[in-house]
């Protein structure tokens, strides 16, 4: 049975707004109207100062750290956070991993996110994710066999060139995306040009290791290029310390880029170009995790954007990266497109703009799933005007 759902303005797949607009949902189809639609439904409902618009999609977590007790006040740098991630990650036991990995879901539903990419770094999340995909992340120096794709190669600095080599082999034999994180810092940049780097002076010495190869490039982009990781299944992830040269080549070569710019502010490690990123079809954007972030909520990324440059970026524009963008870095258009989530933003007073919504504060929002047997039981929250 067909189930309709109207609102002062439902936005489509495509970014079209819909003022007055309807969403009609049966067997995993979404239709889109202008219309108010007419005939049976087993549920038909019309939402007042309400905005709706396709799932969010955090195309960035770290879900299974949920519980790592985050305090941006406190992290001076980068680097000083990254010592204070290795010292505390390892101390979270499997209860309370996959308790994290709970609570992060359910915060980000509240938040109106429905999908994931999500880093899996201890093999739990991979169990619990519905909506999206959980990377297996393959860090260190020997490449584990039994690793299975989807998977996510941490860093150049962390990661041995031998085992990125397996893992990107391993994703292209199976045709499934890898994330891997790329140009967080300006470090990484003088790591792979072989210059002092605090990588090889602080962190390594404190973990009791040294570097793995000596390999070097003129940048991370020609590295990675160099040892056979560039490929259209890289999602590159940050890229916040990457030169225009190098997104264009990231561009150029198909891959998905992921920006998390919360994350990069408390870190202190710079801000995405997202003045030459935001027209690419492949950008999505991610919240980071807990262990770096104070919040799952998608908004706040597209409100730090938004305010960090000044009102430049088209709200519509941030809007598609964090849904539909991130659906297609990840590779799951279709399922996303036939899954039924959807987000519902409803103001204080009557909406004139849907787009104004996402920037405000004193909002409602919520993620709903238009096969649940009762769409409305999920919408309590939101001023009815008819209820079919």
């Amino acid at each position: 049975m067909k189930k309709a759902l109207g609102a002062d303005y439902i936005i489509d797949f495509n970014m079209n707004i819909i003022k007055n607009g309807w969403l009609v949902f049966q067997k995993g189809k979404v239709e889109f109207l202008k219309y108010e639609p007419e005939g049976d439904f087993q549920e038909k409902v019309k939402l007042a100062n309400t905005v709706i618009f396709p799932s969010f999609v955090n195309a960035h977590t770290h879900l299974e750290l949920s519980l790592m007790n985050f305090n941006p006040i406190k992290i001076k740098s980068f680097f000083e956070w990254l010592l204070w991630i290795i010292s505390n990650r390892q101390k979270l036991d499997k209860e309370e991993i996959k308790n994290g990995v709970a609570k992060g879901i359910e915060l980000s539903k509240k938040w109106g996110t429905g999908f994931f990419g999500d880093i899996s770094s201890f093999g739990i999340s991979r169990h619990i994710i519905k909506n999206g995909i959980a990377f297996n992340e393959i860090i260190g120096k020997v490449f584990n066999n039994n690793a299975s794709p989807p998977l996510s190669i941490h860093a150049v600095y962390s990661t041995s060139v031998e085992t990125i080599k397996r893992a990107v082999q391993k994703s292209l034999e199976y045709g499934i995306p890898y994330q891997m994180h790329v140009g967080e810092t300006a470090e990484e940049e003088k790591f792979v040009r072989g210059e002092p780097n605090l990588f090889e002076s602080l962190i390594y010495p404190t973990i009791g290791r040294k570097r793995f190869e000596k390999i070097y490039s003129e940048n991370i982009i020609a590295y990675l290029k160099k040892i056979g990781a560039l490929t259209n299944l890289l999602v590159a992830v940050h890229c916040t310390n990457l030169s225009r040269k190098e997104l264009e080549a990231l561009m150029e070569r198909r891959c998905g880029i992921v920006i998390c710019p919360r994350s990069n502010i408390f870190l202190k490690t710079g801000f995405p170009d997202i003045d030459f990123l935001i027209d690419y079809d492949r950008l999505g954007i991610g919240t980071d995790g807990l262990s770096s972030n104070t919040s799952l909520s998608m908004l706040s990324e597209i409100k730090a954007i938004y305010t960090k440059t000044e009102g430049k970026i088209d709200v519509k524009k941030l809007l598609k990266a964090a849904t539909i963008g991130g659906a297609k870095v990840l590779n799951i258009e279709n399922t996303y497109k036939q899954s039924g989530l959807f987000t519902a933003i409803t103001t204080e007073k009557r909406v004139t703009n849907p787009l104004i919504a996402l920037l405000m504060d004193d909002i409602k929002v919520n993620a709903f799933d238009l096969k649940d047997e009762k769409v409305l039981n999920s919408l309590k929250q939101f001023p009815i005007i008819e209820n079919h």
